[in-house]
């Protein structure tokens, strides 16, 4: 039972040592160092605990003592170079493990999303990425050459010992044994902690997050005090967890002492009979003792990250939980090649988000290039899945996506997502200022292409305004911008890409009047030449379409221009109408909202 746990606790954290692999030569560098600073350290302590005793036995002897004095220093000189040469490379070794790591979860979060991310909270995500991270590279590049070490640099200094001492050595080999035998036997409880720990804090830190990202709406519903009690709770929660798994660690720690003391006080009792009984030269007496102590050390140093092995268990296993989750959609080998006109078909589309219960059934229209097509419907009709599906957030169960004449899932995702523009109803903006969100569209975009991004976005005028311009501070999710600002800056973005289709989810549905027609103008600039596809429900943006596509129970249920649908379809009158009734569009999220 007990091997099972502690291969349960292994198993995570081997399967991560990947991330060494790739700076093995820095890896075994570092190991190296480790070593042989421990070798030199116990060189210096047993020569300097030899040297006293030969100096006090025999003060005459000025050839010895100076030969040992010499050994003595050039040992202490070794050790320094190599201290330093391992603090070095094992910092370096650190950076690097820690990028390795950070980058293989962001391609795994960017592989899954959005459906592989819709049931993680965001909290929890982000204490992967930076908590738990934080800790594995701790222990992969400082732990896993020291474990190494703990075995290597005991054997050698029990070898030195057997070699001086004889058989008495096997009291240092039983002492080290069991000493490192402590943390390994308290495996299963360390795993059980750790996991309890690392859940609890991920539970934390989903609460903080949540807090802070809708502080707005509880302190307009008065839930601030409920905030507050969830995040106490939760606090007293991790501080129980951690409470037990102190009290864990303190029991190894008094165990390991007791360990070191017995084993110490069994190998002076015997280095004392050896030396009663003429078998030991008593100059070697406190040299052995010396070197005992010296045989502990690195057992004795890795010994605390040992007592933490639980909770990098646990650490690995939810960043593994990640990096191990499927992909949405199958990633294409080869660029795509052809024409980028921008031609759009859906040839009898079926989707689901969960099995039996589809969103989508047999879809079909297609969009010429050029053409601007307006997608109406009821809440949950499929509109917003359509836009997803475009751009591969998932792939269709049966049919196909065409673009250009090619099947989209022939198609890379960076090269298809770089034709295809989406603009959300409500788009992220970064943290930054308006240049470094722009910049995010277009890398290498001179200030002459922002401003003329800006201008056919009609947001040129407000930045110009601001007093620092295109260096205006933005607020995370842009705070410090309407929410007009914020959907004609996703537009500028959109127009530094210049994509062959936009895809625009109800971009109007939460402006006013005055902010839907500076929007209509800038949507008229980007959508010039440009194959577009609208999601919408108010008619002063229906009717600029050329073609109106009405969704119904997840097929395409009219088409045809605005007139026309009013005249013949009774359905889009009366969606239509429903609008007008509430006095603001219906929205227009899918069932996966």
């Amino acid at each position: 039972m007990r091997h099972d746990g502690n291969a349960a606790l292994l198993r995570p954290v081997l399967r991560l040592l990947g991330v060494i692999d790739a700076h093995r030569g820095l890896f075994w560098r570092s190991t190296f160092s480790i070593a042989a600073f421990q070798v030199f350290a116990a060189v210096a302590s047993g020569l300097s605990a030899y040297a006293a005793a030969v100096l006090v036995e025999d003060p005459a002897d000025a050839g010895l003592a100076w030969t040992l004095l010499i050994g003595l220093f050039s040992a202490v000189v070794v050790h320094s170079a190599f201290v330093w040469g391992e603090s070095w490379m094992s910092h370096v070794l650190a950076y690097k493990v820690l990028d390795t790591l950070r980058l293989r979860l962001h391609d795994a979060i960017e592989r899954v999303s959005p459906g592989g991310m819709k049931r993680r909270r965001a909290g929890e995500v982000s204490g992967a990425a930076m908590a738990d991270i934080e800790s594995l590279e701790w222990f992969y590049a400082h732990t896993v050459g020291a474990a190494i070490c703990a075995v290597a640099g005991p054997a050698f200094v029990i070898a030195a010992l057997f070699v001086l001492i004889g058989p008495a050595a096997l009291i240092a080999l039983a002492g080290v044994a069991a000493l490192l035998a402590v943390p390994w036997l308290m495996g299963p409880l360390q795993a059980r902690q750790g996991k309890a720990v690392r859940d609890e804090l991920a539970e934390l830190k989903a609460i903080s997050l949540e807090g802070a990202e809708g502080l707005r709406e509880m302190l307009s519903l008065g839930l601030a005090g409920h905030q507050r009690r969830r995040l106490l709770d939760t606090t007293a929660r991790v501080q129980r967890r951690k409470r037990a798994f102190a009290l864990r660690a303190g029991a190894e720690s008094a165990a390991a002492d007791l360990v070191v003391a017995a084993t110490m006080i069994a190998f002076v009792v015997a280095l004392a009979d050896a030396v009663r009984a003429g078998d030991l030269a008593p100059a070697l007496f406190p040299a052995a003792v010396v070197l005992l102590a010296a045989a502990f050390a690195p057992a004795a140093g890795v010994f605390p990250m040992f007592q933490r092995l639980g909770e990098m268990s646990a650490a690995a296993a939810r960043v593994l939980d990640v990096v191990d989750a499927p992909a949405q959609v199958a990633e294409a080998d080869a660029p795509a090649t052809g024409p980028r006109a921008g031609a759009v078909r859906f040839e009898a589309v079926d989707f689901a988000y969960e099995p039996g219960t589809p969103v989508l059934k047999g879809l079909s229209f297609a969009v010429e290039p050029g053409e601007q097509v307006a997608l109406v419907g009821a809440s949950g009709a499929g509109k917003t899945t359509v836009a997803h599906l475009l751009v591969r957030f998932w792939d269709p169960d049966a049919g196909r996506i065409v673009l250009d004449g090619t099947d989209t899932r022939a198609m890379r995702t960076s090269d298809l997502r770089e034709r295809i523009a989406l603009i959300p109803q409500q788009p992220y903006v970064f943290r930054g200022t308006v240049r470094s969100n722009l910049l995010l569209a277009a890398p290498d975009a001179t200030d002459d292409a922002m401003w003329k991004a800006l201008e056919s976005a009609q947001l040129a005028d407000t930045v110009r305004d601001w007093p620092q311009g295109l260096d205006e501070p933005v607020g995370e999710n842009g705070s410090t911008v309407s929410g007009g600002q914020r959907q004609r800056l996703a537009i500028a973005q959109a127009f530094l890409r210049e994509p062959d289709v936009l895809v625009m989810d109800e971009a109007a549905a939460h402006l006013d009047a005055v902010g839907e027609q500076a929007l209509a103008r800038a949507v008229a600039e980007v959508q010039a030449g440009r194959t577009t596809i609208v999601i919408a429900h108010r008619v002063s943006t229906i009717r600029h379409a050329d073609r109106v596509v009405l969704l119904e129970d997840g097929a395409a249920a009219a088409e045809g221009t605005h007139p026309e649908l009013l005249e013949r379809s009774a359905a889009y009158r009366s969606l239509l109408a429903r609008a007008a009734d509430t006095g603001a569009p219906a929205p227009a999220a899918t069932t996966m909202h």
